[in-house]
């Protein structure tokens, strides 16, 4: 590999000005474009990586941050080796990934939370049975590992079971414990807990927090659930349309005099009411609660469960107050942080 570093701070992955293009044939409408696709092809290019560079250290667990379509697979296909970047280089564990040597393979792990990796058909002891064989596990660190990992995950009682008759959640913690049994270096989780219910989307994420602690595994994690990110990674990546756009910590993306005003009134004012008494954009203005989904108008009967809800800065408090009281009555008030997921569409809509 050509990325220099001293040994002492070589981080475990490098990726230096990778790009990755996809051609694929462009279909007009009609027969005639059919026939044109048959004998003449027109074929059409698309970036979906534009020259992305980072370092991660080992033992990091990193939050990956994309619409979909912004090239967050793409890039775990290129340091997992299943596809090459086009240009530029990347390097995983002092490897080439797209050469998959068999240590390059004993070494990480790649978690699809839209794909099946085991066999549905077997009981999942006996899926981690041909794992085991396949990886060549001495047989008393598979049995450690495999009780090590049903224990964290709390599925001891299920791995006598065919995996096609499991839950979605228990069938995701199987997919785990298939895809950690070698006991990886580097593991990447492409959307773990998607379709999950919120118990067990919980219990899986304090499982990776566990395993990141203890065995200081280095975690790439891609979710569009904000709770993932903000409770498991210490930096975030975030990638729009193919380039990287954040590298950093996750409070850094909030702004410190950021916050969010919720209150409650007796009136049930729309939000084409608030914004002149306010100065505030209509964006900045939401209501929650029983009416949520009719964020212009409340029904009068739900009031008491519906609050409004304003993005604003901290020294514009007082004025918004004021400002409420000079027309409707309060009856409750809080102040709260912005949320991630707010700061990253806000990022997104900038960057537009």
């Amino acid at each position: 590999m050509t990325l220099d570093q001293t040994p002492q701070s070589k981080p475990i992955i490098q990726v230096r000005n990778v790009r990755r293009s996809f051609r694929s044939p462009k279909k007009e409408e009609g027969l005639k474009g059919t026939l044109k696709l048959l004998v003449k092809p027109e074929v059409q290019e698309h970036e979906a990586l534009k020259g992305v560079s980072f370092d991660i250290e080992a033992g990091s667990f990193i939050g990956l941050i994309g619409a979909n379509g912004a090239g967050k697979t793409t890039l775990l296909k290129i340091l997992s080796g299943l596809i090459p970047p086009t240009s530029g280089e990347a390097v995983v564990l002092g490897q080439d990934p797209f050469k998959r040597s068999m240590n390059f393979r004993h070494s990480i792990a790649l978690v699809m939370g839209q794909k099946a990796q085991l066999w549905w058909d077997l009981p999942a002891v006996d899926a981690f049975e041909l794992l085991k064989a396949i990886y060549d596990i001495p047989e008393d660190t598979y049995r450690e590992r495999l009780n090590t990992l049903a224990e964290l995950l709390d599925v001891k009682r299920l791995l006598n079971t065919q995996i096609r008759r499991l839950s979605l959640g228990e069938r995701m913690k199987m997919e785990l414990i298939g895809a950690l049994i070698h006991w990886p270096k580097v593991i990447f989780l492409d959307e773990p807990t998607i379709g999950l219910d919120v118990l067990a989307a919980h219990k899986l994420r304090e499982f990776l927090r566990e395993f990141n602690r203890r065995e200081k595994a280095t975690i790439i994690l891609t979710s569009h659930n904000m709770d993932d990110i903000e409770r498991l990674c210490s930096r975030v990546l975030i990638i729009k349309q193919g380039q990287l756009i954040f590298d950093g910590e996750p409070k850094k993306l909030k702004q410190s005099d950021e916050c969010q005003l919720r209150v409650r009134l007796v009136e049930t004012p729309s939000i084409e009411e608030l914004t002149p008494l306010l100065g505030l954009s209509p964006t900045a203005i939401a209501f929650t609660g029983a009416d949520s989904d009719s964020p212009t108008k409340a029904d009068d009967e739900d009031t008491e469960a519906r609050s409004i809800r304003m993005s604003l800065r901290r020294n514009q408090i007082t004025s918004t107050l004021q400002s409420l009281m000079s027309k409707y009555t309060l009856v409750d008030m809080a102040i709260e942080e912005q949320s991630l997921e707010k700061v990253i569409q806000r990022l997104y809509e900038s960057e537009s």
